[in-house]
């Protein structure tokens, strides 16, 4: 590792002092460097993105167009490491089109998939699934079998993972099942002498062992995760060690064995510490760890790592809001560039239409709403100007205490959500029996909702726009199984 470090610095010394391009070789001497296994993990991330770009930029120069492609999808991978989904959808975009223009099918499906993981990610699943399956597409055009069999395999999981996160709500398990079988099937057939060919097949027996969790097939989950541990004991240094140990750490919390839980959320954080792996994963690992806490009645450590993850997820959710709504924004206009011809007229049409009954429906809404702030004060039933009814506290409404969690939240203080749940000691845990994947941010949400904020209101709060809260109350109501019929502040306000 040391002589890679020093032939990196050496030949980048020696171009900048004889001022001259390099050749096809050295570039892919570099390329060998940025590949490295365990290169992420001694340099870092600005580090990785600055040799990437560095090879980028030297294969620019000569045209040497295989070295840019590497070079994009190493920087598209390190953005998703680090959640910075425009950066990395803008390499990605960039690459899409040379790979097209050289028929480079391998990396052409690479991008593809790396694509849809930046939108699944977003909860765009629909175009998250018809990338992967695009990716599929192209991989079956690769000739080379080994590369094939990898594309696909990479490809298949690529579905099967868009599919668990948009059914995981219904839990609908039998098409993720399917895919993550066909990619583990496809896995197995690379050739014997194949790089990396067992860390290949264990990383998706560990997707078969957490479909199988979800299945709640707790057995055949665990066997999967000792063949993971089989095939990868020989392997010194293993990032994927860290969503092991979270998905082990999972098992024992549904089995009971919280300590033993502990441990293994304890080793999954390690791991994604030292490998600075995905801030998102490091997440989950606190969540686990804090459920875990929480049935040993251990409180302050649940409340720690509570905060944790929700310093986590609400440093991604500011980038993750402005690209949703950025991806939103493109969508509609690739649409219109689409349709606009042949659908102008039914368009104004429909707006027409729209606005006539929008028009009588917020007439009947302010109608309603007098009426029912005149009938129903006996009743104790109060509305506000958004028609949503205002919860009928109990003595804690007047006092100050819930005075002080208003004012957390209208600030947007950090200690609003551990104050709230003081307030209020049972809400999150009810929510959190409903689905358990609620996150941290997504339970503060819930508790701007219970406190009757609206959308603009949390909107300026967040310093966000009204569209991407707008966004999360809609993931929120599917998260929790509300039904579009009925009022999300009425549902949270029956949550005592």
């Amino acid at each position: 590792m040391i002589k890679k470090f020093i032939f990196y610095f050496s030949f980048l010394f020696f171009i900048n002092l004889n001022g001259q391009k390099p050749d096809q070789q050295t570039i892919d001497s570099l390329w060998t460097v940025a590949t490295d296994k365990q290169a992420y993990a001694h340099k870092g991330s600005k580090e990785m993105l600055r040799l990437c770009t560095e090879i980028y930029y030297q294969s620019k120069n000569i045209h040497y167009e295989k070295g840019e492609l590497r070079a994009l999808v190493k920087m598209s991978e390190i953005y998703i490491n680090e959640q910075n989904y425009e950066e990395s959808l803008n390499k990605i975009s960039e690459g899409l089109l040379l790979a097209e223009k050289n028929n480079n099918n391998i990396i052409w499906s690479d991008l593809l998939r790396l694509q849809s993981n930046v939108y699944s990610q977003l909860g765009y699943y629909e175009k998250a699934d018809k990338s992967a399956r695009k990716a599929l597409l192209i991989a079956d055009k690769i000739k080379e079998d080994d590369r094939k069999h990898l594309a696909n395999s990479h490809a298949l999981r690529k579905i099967a993972e868009n599919k668990l996160q948009e059914n995981i709500l219904e839990k609908k398990y039998d098409s993720v099942h399917f895919y993550f079988y066909k990619a583990y099937t496809e896995s197995k057939k690379l050739s014997p002498n194949f790089p990396y060919r067992n860390l290949r097949i264990a990383k998706n027996a560990k997707n078969m062992a957490l479909i199988l969790f979800y299945e709640d097939k707790i057995p055949e989950a665990e066997k999967y995760l000792h063949w993971y541990e089989e095939l990868t004991k020989n392997i010194k240094e293993n990032p994927e060690y860290t969503s092991f140990y979270t998905l082990k750490g999972n098992i024992e919390n549904r089995k009971g064995n919280y300590l033993k839980a502990v441990e293994y959320f304890n080793k999954s954080i390690h791991f994604s510490k030292e490998y600075r792996i995905l801030p998102l994963e490091l997440a989950e690992s606190y969540s686990g760890i804090a459920e875990s806490y929480k049935e040993l009645h251990d409180y302050k450590n649940q409340s720690v790592y509570i905060e944790k993850a929700k310093k986590i997820t609400d440093s991604l959710s500011a980038a993750e809001k402005s690209l949703v709504e950025k991806v939103a924004r493109s969508e509609k206009t690739d649409e219109s560039k689409e349709k606009y011809p042949k659908l102008l007229v039914l368009g104004i049409m429909l707006a027409l239409v729209i606005a006539g009954i929008t028009f009588f429906l917020l007439k009947r809404k302010k109608i309603f709403s007098r009426e029912n702030a005149f009938n129903e004060k006996e009743n104790g039933t109060e509305y506000t100007q958004a028609g949503n009814p205002v919860e009928k506290q109990t003595t804690i409404t007047d006092s100050q205490e819930l005075n002080n969690v208003i004012e957390l939240a209208k600030t947007n203080n950090s200690s609003f959500s551990l104050k709230f749940s003081e307030v209020f000691p049972t809400f999150n845990q009810k929510l959190l029996e409903i689905n358990p994947q609620l996150t941290p941010s997504d339970l503060e949400y819930c508790a701007l909702m219970k406190l009757n904020f609206d959308t603009k209101q949390i909107a300026t709060f967040k310093k966000s726009s009204i569209g991407s809260v707008e966004t999360r109350k809609s993931r929120i109501r599917k998260k929790l199984n509300i039904i579009n019929s009925e009022n999300i502040y009425t549902w949270l306000m029956k949550i005592q």
